[in-house]
């Protein structure tokens, strides 16, 4: 039965995931369509492009606790079976937020096209390793006040992320065991790729010298 839950849970936050808060606030308060400007994506960058500074930011807030969420439910629900399975104890947190980025980037309410991950990955982090979401936040800021290119400063922080589980797999942690670490690397890969892919053809317009400064 527990296992029923964690598929209902898994399910709760890819629906949630899936929200497009950035189209929700061009509907209701530009009445515009925001995947018919700018980039095109439904994700927090292309909403302060298109809609503005305020509206952005309420849009990348909502797409940060949609990757938090449901891991700061189940943790306040206080049932270990709802996040630790299997002989080996695995916490599996990390796949309710994995569960969010991919409805977030493939989002069942609008023929699967959505964001590029990297505010709900970042609420994801924020659940799990809150001290990591804060030092991320600072390279963002860094790499973004020095270049003015968000996909820069998203990159720089995949890949600060990607370092820091795979040095984390070396060192005892007191919440996660060493099964917990492995598994919270891999989905940290699955995220960076798919943050990686997803900016592909930002990385071209900056080779080309025409990727766009915020």
């Amino acid at each position: 039965m527990d296992y029923v839950y964690i598929g209902l849970l898994m399910l709760l936050s890819y629906l949630l995931g899936s929200i497009p808060s950035g189209l929700i606030l061009g509907k209701v308060f530009k009445k515009i369509d925001i995947r018919e400007h700018g980039s095109k994506s439904t994700g927090a960058t292309n909403t302060i492009r298109v809609l503005g500074i305020r509206l952005g930011i309420f849009a990348f807030l909502f797409d940060v606790l949609k990757g938090a969420l449901v891991i700061a439910i189940v943790f306040l629900i206080g049932n270990p079976s709802l996040y630790i399975v299997s002989q080996y104890n695995i916490t599996i947190s990390a796949f309710y937020g994995l569960a969010a980025v991919l409805g977030h980037v493939f989002p069942v309410y609008i023929k699967f096209k959505g964001g590029k991950a990297v505010a709900t990955s970042a609420g994801m982090i924020l659940a799990i390793e809150p001290w990591v979401a804060l030092g991320i936040m600072v390279v963002f800021i860094t790499v973004f006040l020095t270049t003015r290119y968000v996909s820069l400063a998203s990159t720089a922080c995949a890949i600060g992320v990607l370092l820091f589980f795979i040095i984390r797999i070396f060192f005892e942690h007191p919440l996660y065991n060493f099964a917990t670490r492995i598994m919270d690397l891999v989905i940290i890969a699955i995220l960076g790729t798919i943050i990686f892919i997803k900016h592909k053809g930002n990385y071209q317009r900056l080779r080309d010298g025409t990727e766009s400064k915020m």
